[in-house]
């Protein structure tokens, strides 16, 4: 009996949180220790003027053929089958132009030029960003923590990055002040900080970047970058050349910060002197797609390139669509006349929309050698 009335209130919150502008619904694995978790997570997300707030109610199983649902946190010593302590808050904001903050999905980072924070951005978790708007000036804090479990208030930190960022107007240009810094002292870099200092002209922001890269033994790097910036709508670009001391590495913060942060490659020894070059630009076509390209080279025929793009097939003869996504990061482009090879981070993803922002969908993950598949459900932030 316990069990029909627990799938009935649960149709009842769906139902009930679908007249809600967004409904947030995710399925996935979950590993805690050695245990693997099947976890259900599903809520409403609204607006109503200045506030955002987001409520979801979390499930899980660490054994389906038992049936036993447990409700809360993963991994608890004393799992829970209390449908309290399943309700979580998992996005809450508040706007009210001069002070904001935005308590949910981690936002991709991008500061200054994007010569060293450049699309930073950790999928499934949670952070804190908060901020102040005072006439041109404006400030803002990433705070990287998230609310494990409600009814104890229980919090944990999602990522080890805190980043900060000033931007203001320096008569006729656009100045920019932020940083970073690494808590986890398992991690070589730890502290990272930067300025630029930009003029719009005919659409384009002529200008400088500085940073300076810290890490833990001692060493200190240097690096700018001067070019241009445009952002049409339809097509961005960026393009310039640059200078990296020792220990200092362009386009450090960005997507693959979060594999290259565990690699037992990352040292500061690892980074030479450079001269080079960066080209980079975004092509978006809403609602079709979008795909963006990267190359970094030095004068001596060494080059990163970095792409992504995204294509949505409109729905056809009663189908939802189709999106596919695809992924690659490789320090050794087109080496030995090869595509792919043990330097390359890719993936590629095929999903089908169920409604709203739900999907169901097949990835596919490249390891060095092989391509390997892996099925999931959930938003978009499995891509």
């Amino acid at each position: 009996m316990r069990k029909y009335k627990l799938t009935g209130l649960l149709l009842v919150f769906i139902i009930v949180s679908s007249v809600f502008s967004q409904f947030y619904l995710n399925v996935g694995t979950v590993k805690v220790g050695d245990t693997n978790y099947m976890v259900y997570e599903f809520g409403p997300e609204f607006t109503i003027g200045p506030v955002l707030l987001g409520i979801t109610l979390r499930t899980y199983s660490g054994d389906l053929s038992t049936g036993q649902f447990y409700f809360g946190a993963p991994g608890s010593e004393s799992p829970s089958t209390n449908i309290v302590d399943g309700i979580n808050i998992v996005s809450f904001g508040l706007d009210l132009g001069t002070f904001w903050f935005r308590y949910g999905a981690m936002k991709p980072l991008t500061y200054g030029m994007g010569f060293v924070f450049n699309g930073y951005f950790i999928p499934n978790i949670r952070v804190l960003d908060g901020g102040i708007r005072l006439g041109t000036l404006n400030a803002s804090v990433h705070v990287p923590y998230q609310i494990q479990q409600l009814s104890n208030f229980a919090f944990e930190q999602s990522d080890s990055l805190y980043t900060a960022s000033l931007s203001t107007k320096l008569a006729i240009f656009d100045l920019a002040v932020f940083g970073g810094m690494e808590n986890n002292e398992n991690v070589p870099i730890q502290y990272v900080v930067g300025a630029s200092l930009t003029l719009p002209v005919l659409g384009f922001s002529l200008g400088a970047e500085a940073d300076i890269q810290t890490w833990r033994d001692g060493t200190t790097g240097y690096g700018a970058f001067g070019g241009l910036f445009g952002d049409f709508g339809v097509l961005q670009i960026v393009a310039g050349p640059y200078y990296a001391s020792d220990g200092f590495s362009p386009w450090l913060i960005g997507k693959s910060y979060p594999t290259i942060r565990t690699s037992t490659e990352f040292e500061s020894g690892n980074y030479k002197q450079q001269l080079g070059y960066i080209a980079k630009a975004g092509l978006v076509l809403e609602p079709y797609g979008k795909a963006l390209v990267g190359l970094k080279g030095d004068f001596e025929g060494n080059w990163l390139f970095s792409g992504e793009g995204l294509i949505t097939i409109p729905a056809v003869a009663g189908t939802n669509g189709l999106v596919l996504y695809g992924y690659l990061y490789d320090n050794t482009p087109f080496e030995g006349g090869q595509i792919l090879d043990a330097n390359s981070d890719a993936r590629v993803t095929i999903a089908y929309p169920i409604f709203n922002n739900f999907y169901a969908g097949v990835k596919y993950i490249w390891n060095g050698t092989d391509w390997n598949q892996t099925a999931f459900v959930g938003g978009s932030a499995n891509f």
